[in-house]
């Protein structure tokens, strides 16, 4: 269970942006994506939900097994995505709905969720996240955390068994990237398996249970936590170290 890359390689064109990427990640764990710009980051976390394909090798996703050799469908991308969240870094919130709205329309549209029972769930998540009082705001009246906030409750309400989330402190000050440091421990804390993109060293030091190190689409160093105490390459120790 969890999640397991093998031998994935990803072409834009003539441009290889990932190299025979490997690496087993177990259930519950908090992966973190870590890497110089144009390491293949955010290019392997969108292969994570089938928003991107690989040109070959193969995923496996909580025991759902896709093969890129062979070819992914929309509807197995489809059948992911219903079970596999993800927080963009743009939020994507649909600005014409209020906060409370936002949350409420997929699992009423895609689950098939009762509107009293999306509702109640929208409600419990929004004072989890400290939100209570922002139900009938709309997006535009909400701080950039407010926004990364409602972002990953409107990602908790479809009750995804993985959640994937792309530089979720990008542009956000000191207190609010530690509010979303305090999300993700509780959430970890629910058995979720979550995979971040991240830059920030600090951040990825607060919420990782392991980590994957890419330079140029190319897997350096992969490992639990203790990897941020003893790297086992120079490359992750000179990226730590700057």
């Amino acid at each position: 269970m969890g999640i397991q890359a093998k031998q994935i390689n990803k072409f834009y064109g003539e441009h290889q942006v990932l190299h025979d990427v490997n690496f087993t990640c177990p259930s519950g764990s908090t992966l973190v994506l870590l890497g110089p710009s144009g390491a293949g980051k955010s290019s392997l976390l969108r292969i994570l939900n089938l928003l991107e394909h690989a040109q070959e090798g193969g995923l496996t996703i909580n025991g759902d097994e896709y093969d890129f050799t062979v070819g992914v469908t929309e509807t197995q991308g489809q059948q992911l995505r219903a079970k596999v969240g993800m927080v963009f870094q743009q939020y994507h919130l649909w600005p014409h709905k209020n906060v409370l709205d936002n949350l409420i329309e997929a699992p009423i549209k895609v689950l098939g969720k009762s509107k009293d029972t999306a509702i109640a769930k929208a409600k419990s998540l929004l004072k989890q996240l400290q939100l209570s009082d922002k139900a009938d705001a709309w997006p535009l009246q909400l701080s950039g955390g407010q926004q990364q906030r409602v972002a990953i409750a409107r990602a908790l309400m479809m009750e995804p068994e993985i959640l994937l989330f792309d530089e979720p402190t990008a542009a956000l000050d000191p207190e609010i990237t530690n509010q979303v440091v305090n999300i993700i421990h509780e959430l970890s804390k629910t058995g979720i398996t979550q995979a971040i993109v991240t830059h920030e060293v600090d951040f990825a030091k607060k919420v990782a249970s392991h980590v994957l190190y890419l330079e140029q689409g190319h897997v350096v160093e992969f490992g639990d936590r203790s990897a941020f105490v003893n790297p086992k390459t120079q490359q992750f120790s000179d990226y730590l170290s700057h």
